[in-house]
């Protein structure tokens, strides 16, 4: 016997540490829509293909909507013994209109799952659903009683299953948290805009190790898609790595930045509308091009051909760079992401190779999050988790106020960067000028004087400011004002 059982979802199996303890009841339980028989079937599906026996005993649903939902998400129940009690035919208001009623048709129930155990001898099985259980029974005592031997049952059986209910919140007497030997719980969240924000979490798993916390899912055609909450300490070391720094090679910036960035760094870009914060970032993702660093790009303000048409346009050609596999571009609606997927796709793009992480822009992604301060939560053990793969990570973060206004920053993430480099634009006589400077840099030696930056029609650069130029920076408001 093997030390877990595969629930056919690898998100929820790396939560679990493997899967389901062997020989367990496990209860599954959430509103309605979140997903359970989804869940239930992955599981299933799964062990029929690795040539177990697999049970569904559906009493909440008929076999043809049994069906719907498999066919909807393209899973195969042909290899799935399914029994289910419920008729079309049947008049749902018709039934169980008295005690005796209930009584008998629950008795009949526990017959037939009795039968159908001797007869199938499963490895697996799923029970849909507790609520009908529940129902039909004449008081909560009688529901527990009835429980109790559901529960007899399977344990005799020596089958691992799953436990259906239907629960709109946590309330309740909690009968069936108590003696189950896990618990998982499904949630969704209804944001004013954007998708449904569905969460996993496990709140029991009897002489089992699991990942505790929220962890954020969806449903797509295809069934679940989960996404386990990032824990730095997951991480492995890549082992030894072959540069310690993104060299930046323009004369100014370069010693400006002490050389370049060091990888297993967090680096926030900060600055106004228009100070460069996104043109800076392309700047780095072409110079770690040209050192054959793999970067990847995160963008969820511009769309990816605004981007590369931009960047071209001053002399940051992309496009030969992604045709390379050097550069890759995704584009997000940050209403229509979850912190816990962004997390994971940015963790796919590092163990496809990318060792330059590039989010455009933060500010962005945050506000339109209805639970910004958690948020910040997961970004920063996502930022730690980077660290330790030896990643080198660039935000950058759109601050409030336009020209010659004091800039203001709504989302405080200072914290979690290890350099700072500061944007600002101000006017000069008929000019705009733009000027950048390093505020922050923990792991090397940096300039702390304030340059120019140039962004011209096929040039980026850095040049530096007489003293005098400095001087009327200051007098503009540029470092004071921060």
């Amino acid at each position: 016997m093997t030390n877990t059982v595969s629930t056919g979802i690898d998100g929820l199996d790396a939560i679990l540490e493997g899967g389901l303890p062997p020989g367990r009841i496990i209860l599954i339980e959430g509103a309605p829509g979140t997903g359970k028989t989804t869940l239930g079937m992955h599981f299933l599906t799964a062990a029929a293909a690795r040539g177990e026996t697999a049970l569904f005993f559906s009493f909440a649903q008929s076999r043809e909507e049994v069906q719907m939902i498999a066919d909807s998400h393209g899973f195969d129940l042909s290899k799935v013994e399914l029994v289910s009690p419920a008729s079309e035919e049947e008049d749902a208001l018709e039934r169980a209109t008295s005690v005796e009623t209930d009584e008998a048709m629950l008795e009949n129930l526990l017959h037939e799952v009795r039968d159908v155990l001797e007869n199938v001898k499963p490895d697996v099985f799923v029970f849909d659903s507790l609520l009908e259980l529940r129902l039909l029974s004449s008081s909560q005592v009688a529901y527990r009683r009835n429980l109790l031997e559901l529960r007899k049952l399977l344990r005799q059986a020596g089958v691992t299953a799953l436990l259906l209910d239907h629960k709109e919140d946590h309330g309740g007497e909690g009968h069936e948290r108590g003696i189950m030997h896990g618990v998982i719980r499904l949630s969704a969240d209804f944001p004013p805009i954007g998708v449904i924000h569905r969460r996993l979490s496990v709140l029991k798993m009897r002489g089992a190790r699991f990942r505790e916390g929220f962890h954020d899912f969806r449903i797509r055609t295809g069934g679940l898609s989960i996404y386990p909450r990032v824990v730095p300490t997951e991480s492995r070391s890549p082992g030894p790595v072959r540069l310690k720094q993104l060299r930046i090679e323009d004369e100014t910036f370069g010693p400006m930045l002490g050389g370049g960035l060091e990888f297993g760094t967090t680096t926030l870009i900060a600055g106004q509308a228009g100070t460069g914060k996104s043109t800076l970032s392309s700047v780095f993702a072409v110079e770690a091009a040209k050192q054959g660093v793999k970067s990847a790009l995160f963008l969820f303000e511009e769309r990816p051909e605004i981007f590369r048409e931009r960047s071209q346009g001053l002399g940051l050609d992309l496009s030969a760079h992604e045709d390379e596999g050097q550069v890759c571009l995704q584009h997000f609606d940050p209403a229509e992401i979850s912190p816990g997927e962004f997390s994971r796709t940015v963790i796919g793009a590092v163990k496809d190779g990318a060792r330059l992480i590039l989010v455009d822009s933060l500010s962005g992604y945050l506000n339109a999050l209805p639970d910004r301060d958690n948020v910040v939560t997961h970004l920063h053990s996502l930022l730690q988790y980077l660290a330790r793969q030896e990643c080198a990570v660039i935000a950058t973060l759109a601050q409030k106020g336009l020209l010659d206004e004091p800039p203001v920053s709504a989302i405080d993430t200072s914290y979690i960067s290890d350099s700072v480099i500061l944007l600002r634009q101000y006017s000069e006589e008929a000019r705009i000028r733009r000027s950048v400077a390093v505020l922050k840099k923990r792991h090397s030696q940096h300039a702390r004087g304030i340059a120019e930056l140039m962004i011209e029609p096929g040039r980026v650069h850095v040049k530096e400011m007489s003293p005098q130029e400095v001087q009327e920076t200051r007098e503009a408001g540029q470092l004071s004002r921060d």
